[in-house]
């Protein structure tokens, strides 16, 4: 059967009536280890971005078509439309380009919009990030806040430049400095709400991470009508 922890985070919410989950180690000659949100990170990527490839398919907002799909999983839907609501989500706006994306996992249920320049003439921009979470009974909002919006910054960094190269087996990038994270300078305006719960506690160390990514390149397609279907998005042709 399916390893778990590579195929965590794969079964969507949404109401898709025969689904097959499988996975097939790779060889890769470089060890391998966890991050933060460890598979879902890419689950959530590819399931996130199939979905708006569907609705784009289906000539549906990809806000309503994964509100059809979500009838079963009410939490789901509020959260995603909380996200959407406090982002003045606009589809076809000529002001902005919107993506966005949703995912659950640890307990807990996360959508994030993602806004970014529709000039697409230089590098990638991605000006706003609004996360609603549900993640039940909340004990601490301002520590919950803070790891949801260090959550969003990590998403961030590896969407856009997060990468290692190789050479001779080795890692180029020995440090921090030549791993390209993201500075002040070029962070978004980032929101986070929480939504109020009676349902136990989840997790919320890694919950943010999963759906960054693919607001953003799904936020990318709005701007320049290509699909990017691999990470980090720096270096590729965006239209």
């Amino acid at each position: 059967g399916a390893e778990a922890a590579a195929v965590e985070g794969a079964l969507p919410p949404y109401a898709i009536p025969a689904v097959r989950i499988a996975h097939a180690p790779a060889a890769t000659g470089v060890p391998t280890g966890i991050w933060r949100s460890v598979a879902n990170s890419y689950t959530a990527f590819f399931t996130e971005c199939f979905i708006d490839e569907l609705a784009t398919a289906a000539a549906l907002d990809p806000l309503n078509f994964r509100l059809r799909l979500l009838a079963n999983h009410p939490r789901h839907a509020e959260t995603l439309k909380t996200a959407a609501s406090l982002g003045g989500y606009a589809p076809g706006s000529s002001e902005a380009a919107q993506g966005l994306a949703l995912h659950g996992c640890f307990g807990s249920i996360v959508a994030v919009m993602a806004e970014v320049d529709p000039d697409l003439s230089g590098s990638a921009r991605v000006r706003r990030l609004v996360c609603a979470a549900d993640c039940g009974r909340v004990i601490n909002p301002d520590i919950v806040r803070q790891q949801l919006e260090g959550g969003m910054i990590w998403g961030l960094a590896a969407a856009m430049t997060g990468k290692l190269s190789y050479q001779g087996g080795l890692p180029q990038e020995r440090n921090f400095d030549g791993f390209a994270l993201p500075i002040l300078a070029d962070m978004p305006e980032i929101e986070v709400h929480l939504i109020d719960s009676a349902d136990p506690p989840g997790g919320v160390g890694e919950i943010a991470v999963p759906p960054v990514a693919p607001a953003i390149v799904n936020a990318l397609f709005v701007a320049g009508g290509k699909r990017i279907r691999r990470l980090p998005i720096a270096g590729q042709t965006l239209s």
